[in-house]
């Protein structure tokens, strides 16, 4: 059953918190707080009523305006009642545990598909940051109108771009390269070369976005992240352009390698040039073991009867028979010592360029992180538009007093599982209604109209343009709470959600068994108080 308390006078205006039920399972009306406060005992009169079906949903809004001091009657009730807005904290009473109050949280978020959507946002996402805040709903969640408004000012704003305007292809995952240069390590190439192309991304998003606020594109909001993407000369200097395609690094940016190298690439060839000479001279023919040369640990070696290895050159090693000798000719000697110190020079100074750049790297971590973080809420808001656009929504009017107002509402999880024919509802609460009543058959649409409403808005909250017709408004509601009696899942079909819950785990049902247990205490409490208790 849903039960729901409610004052027989209208609701404070200070405090509109819409009931919604057509459903199983009590929903504590933690209703006109202020009500409750100001009015005379005599008056306080609380008439719950009982609902049977599907679904329970409530919508609470704090207040909006300074509120007297409770009445010292009843401090502990109203504390209580007060404390069940504070989502995400411990829900009613003290005695609550945090593990309650977080399966409080998850079970709305489960009973809403909410995962369903954000899943959809995740694959929407470029960068490797933006897809990880995408399913957290404790990041993407808005905390105040104020932030709500802001994330779909945001997504507006993007709306005013052209293509190339916003250069955001890269996945730009490198903190665990940053955070392993802060504590000291030298990177390898491949690794360096990541950030350097993570930073030229970075690079090319601000200059996008430089560039469109140049042609006058009022984007603010934009451009205060842009802001953000500044990273110190001496990592730029070092980093841009420091490798190749093929990964190795740029002879053009480090000349001194490309010296080097070209001295190893002549030394190299004069080495097999004199190994042939020596070969084709015939001057070692009666001592070969075979007729080639060969290269050991870059060494220039001949195969020698063992007997006769010191008449050829320096002995580098021997097979293990002991029978031949390898050798290298007196004619290469010099040339293989000065290939040998080239290579390790060139091994020096290439170590010294990527400790360099470890280093600039360690020295900038905070700057490359604040930038990782201004590119990712970029890309987030890119990916709420492209998801609204994908369920053809709309940006909401987000106000403050407990307001409900959309003219085709349909639900986010069908449009997106691809449902041409989505049944869309005109939905108004929160103006002249504090109420809304569904009744019907089982499968008659009750639990799809009360998830769509609460579903809505938690993507108001997220900041992701809702389905919900032209013009729509959909307040910010602090707490939004459902239970789903057989757990429906709209993502998956009505059947797929009857067989999931007939194969519930013990830890789930130990979570709904708790979840009821609150919530009801909280409805024991808020009657207890309009009685006087």
């Amino acid at each position: 059953m849903a039960a729901f308390s409610h004052p027989l006078s209208s609701p404070s205006k200070d405090v509109l918190q819409p009931r919604i039920g057509a459903s199983s399972f009590a929903v504590s009306s933690f209703a006109s707080l202020q009500d409750v406060e100001n009015k005379p005992a005599s008056s306080r009169i609380w008439r719950p009523c009982a609902l049977v079906d599907l679904m329970a949903l409530g919508l609470l809004r704090r207040h909006s305006r300074c509120r007297r001091s409770p009445s010292k009657r009843w401090p502990k009730r109203t504390a209580v009642v007060r404390r069940g807005a504070e989502y995400g904290q411990e829900f009613v009473g003290e005695e609550v545990d945090q593990d309650l109050a977080e399966s409080l949280q998850q079970r709305t978020l489960e009973a809403l598909d909410l995962d369903f959507v954000l899943e959809r946002l995740q694959a929407l996402c470029y960068t490797a940051t933006a897809a990880e805040m995408a399913i957290d709903p404790e990041v993407l969640l808005a905390q105040t109108p104020e932030e709500a408004r802001a994330l779909y000012a945001l997504v507006v704003e993007l709306t005013q771009l052209e293509d190339a305007d916003l250069d955001l292809d890269a996945k730009l995952d490198i903190r665990t390269e940053v955070d392993q240069c802060r504590h000291g390590r030298v990177l390898e190439p491949p690794q360096l070369q990541k950030v350097s192309d993570s930073i030229e991304a970075l690079l090319r998003l601000r200059n996008g976005l430089d560039g469109a606020s140049a042609r006058g594109v009022n984007i603010p909001l934009l451009m205060g992240h842009c802001q953000d993407i500044e990273l110190p000369d001496r990592l730029l200097d070092i980093m841009l352009e420091a490798f190749q395609e093929d990964g190795e690094l740029s002879l053009k940016k480090f000349p001194e390698l490309g010296q080097l190298r070209e001295r190893i690439r002549e030394l190299e060839e004069t080495c097999s040039k004199v190994m042939g000479e020596v070969l084709s001279s015939g001057k070692y023919s009666t001592y070969l073991s075979d007729d080639g040369y060969m290269q050991f640990g870059g060494r220039y070696v001949l195969g020698v009867k063992s007997r006769s290895k010191g008449k050829v050159g320096r002995l580098f090693d021997e097979s293990r028979s002991g029978r031949v000798a390898y050798v290298e000719p007196y004619e290469v000697v010099q040339y293989a010592d000065d290939l040998e110190q080239s290579k390790k020079a060139l091994e020096r100074m290439a170590r010294r360029i990527l400790g360099n750049m470890s280093l600039a790297i360690s020295h900038a971590a905070d700057a490359l992180e604040r930038c990782l973080k201004a590119a990712a809420h970029i890309d987030l808001a890119r990916a709420r538009l492209f998801l609204g656009e994908d369920m053809e929504g709309e940006v909401p009017t987000v106000g403050d007093d407990g307001i409900i107002a959309v003219r085709h509402a349909r639900n986010p999880c069908l449009v997106l599982r691809g449902g041409k024919k989505v049944v869309g509802y005109r939905l108004e609460l929160g103006k002249s209604s504090q109420c809304l009543l569904l009744t019907g058959p089982n499968a008659g649409g009750k639990t799809v109209v009360l998830k769509t409403l609460g579903l809505l808005a938690l993507l108001a909250r997220c900041g992701i343009p809702i389905p919900g017709g032209e013009a729509p408004r959909v307040d910010f509601f602090e707490v939004v709470l459902a239970d789903v009696g057989d757990m429906q899942t709209i993502a998956l079909g009505l059947e797929s959600g009857l067989a999931e819950r007939s194969v519930v785990s013990t830890q789930r049902q130990r979570a709904e068994k708790l979840s009821r247990k609150a919530v009801t205490r909280a409805l024991n409490s808020c009657i207890s108080i309009g009685r006087g208790g």
